[in-house]
Formats: C-alpha cells, structure tokens, sequence
C-alpha cells in the first residue's frame, strides 16, 4: 500500500482541521498516512486522530525512513521542511498554500487531496477524534478558550461575561474546562486536565459551550452539539458548514469592523465591542437547543 507522510503543525484547533483531509487520503485515495506534528510540545495531540497509521513529534521524526514514502504532503505551517534531513529526500506531492480570511482552513487543507488526485464528490468533509472514556457527565461543558502563550496572545477571543451567564443556568451541571486561567466562577473546576479526559467529558456532555479555539473545533470531531461565539477572528476561516455542522455561530453581526484578524488589527483597538454579546442571546439558543434535542432525557429546563 501506499504511503505517505502528512506534515502539519500549529495548535490543537489546527490540528483538528486536519481530520477530513486526512480521512480522504486514507479511505479515499488509499494512502497510508503517517503524521508529522512539528511542534513537541503537543505530543499530547497523538492520540486524537483515528485515521494516522503512525504519529512522530518534533524532532521525533528523525525516526521516519525516507524510503517507507512515496512522498510526502504538507500545510503551511510547516515551512522549514528543508532544515529536516529525512523529509528533504521525500518528494513534495503538494503546493503548501496560505490560509486566508475568506476560505475556511478545512477546505484549504481539502486541497491536499484535491491536488492528488480525489475527486469533489469523493471529499470526506468530517470525521472523528478519539476521546478518553470518563464517568462525569454535565449538562453543558463551557471553554472560555484562548491562548496567552506560543505565537501570539489570544486573549481577544475571550467572553468576559460567561459568569453572568453562568447564574441563568440553575438547575443545570455546568463545568469549566482548558487551562487554569480559563477558569469560570460559579462552574465545576474541570480545568488544567488532560486533554482526552477533557475531550471525554465534551463527549458525554448534552451542550459544548465555547469560543472559537481549539476545543470548539474538537466538539465538531467528536459530533456534539455546540455554541460557538467569534469576536474578533474571521469565521470564514475558522468554521466550515460541513465539517463544523454540530456548531450554532453567534457573533456580533452588527459591527462593520470584524472580523479583524487579518494583522490582528483587534490591537489598535480601545473598545472590543467584538466581546460585548449579550448573555441573554447565548441563554436563548442554549435554551432552544436543549429544548429541540434533549428535552426527552434532559427534562424541563429551569431557567432564571
């Protein structure tokens, strides 16, 4: 069988996007697909993607054989493929291609595919992650997710007034999950755990709540239904209907300035009007959700 090595990089959201290119080269165009994750720090990442024949790390990929491949294909955010020995002497099968503001990433990474060979109606637009079994079951799972270490400070994507919201929900079983500082008051501290117990209890719970990162587009693997709020970033980019078709978007249609993501423009920016959603729209679709999908095991909704 043919094989091939996939090479990518970037954070887990990134990652994630990845799930449906990869799918298609494995069920589709009948490849083998061993991944490159070029950052070691997520080596926490491996266990997530069913369809990799075999995972390496950082500099775990002086491991890899050049001649197990008949080459090799890769996103951009890998662009230091030459500085790697072992992948100089694979062949590139594909042109690395920007990410824009206007394409969703999904669909950029779709290209891989599309350059060797499958046909559009071939296209494998979702497929799953994999999850650690836990017994905690909530009835909605919030991530107040955004990144202020690595490349860049994240904290744009934040929602300040999860808390408020949070006091509408009684009679629910709410819990925060991410890292410590994305912790939220008056929610069950799920924060700072491993990332396939996390992705466990996103599986078990009724609702996923968050903003647009990393945990957002892992619900959409694993098929839960989500809220997902964008303040500053582009959803053209960062949501594809068909591979995030679990997701209901809220955003603030109203403002003429975002997204503005493209130069991080949100930094010259004083108000950050992008944050400002009204709780009471969140609380609405939450409402309408549980109401239209879990009523029969969930029971009545008791709202404030």
């Amino acid at each position: 069988m043919k094989r091939i090595l996939f090479c990518t990089g970037e954070g887990i959201g990134n990652f994630v996007q990845t799930i449906p290119v990869i799918r298609t080269l494995k069920e589709v165009l009948g490849y083998k697909v061993d991944v490159w994750w070029a950052f070691s720090s997520y080596l926490y990442s491996g266990k997530m993607i069913p369809y990799a024949d075999r995972m390496f790390f950082g500099q775990g990929i002086e491991k890899a054989k050049a001649d197990d491949y008949v080459g090799k294909v890769a996103t951009t955010w890998v662009k230091h493929l030459k500085d790697v020995a072992q992948l100089s002497k694979i062949k590139l099968l594909n042109e690395i291609k920007p990410l824009r503001m206007d394409r969703s990433e999904v669909d950029i990474y779709m290209d891989i595919a599309r350059e060797l060979g499958a046909e559009e109606k071939d296209l494998l637009w979702h497929g799953n992650c994999n999850y650690g079994e836990v017994e905690e079951k909530y009835d909605i799972v919030i991530h107040n997710g955004y990144n202020i270490h690595g490349s860049a400070d994240w904290s744009i994507k934040s929602y300040p007034h999860y808390e408020e919201l949070v006091e509408y929900l009684e009679g629910l079983s709410v819990c925060s999950v991410g890292a410590k500082h994305e912790y939220i008051n008056g929610t069950k501290n799920e924060t700072n755990k491993d990332l396939m117990y996390t992705l466990g209890l996103i599986k078990n719970c009724r609702l996923f709540l968050g903003n647009d990162s990393g945990l957002y587009h892992c619900a959409n693997a694993l098929e839960k239904d989500n809220i997902v709020l964008f303040t500053a970033t582009s959803i053209a980019k960062n949501y594809n209907r068909k591979f995030h078709k679990y997701s209901t978007v809220i955003t603030r249609d109203d403002l003429e300035c975002r997204p503005c993501q493209a130069n991080r423009g949100w930094k010259n920016c004083i108000t950050k009007d992008c944050k400002e959603i009204d709780p009471e729209v969140i609380l609405n679709a939450i409402k309408m959700i549980i109401q239209a999908r879990f009523m029969s095991d969930a029971g009545e909704y008791h709202g404030k």
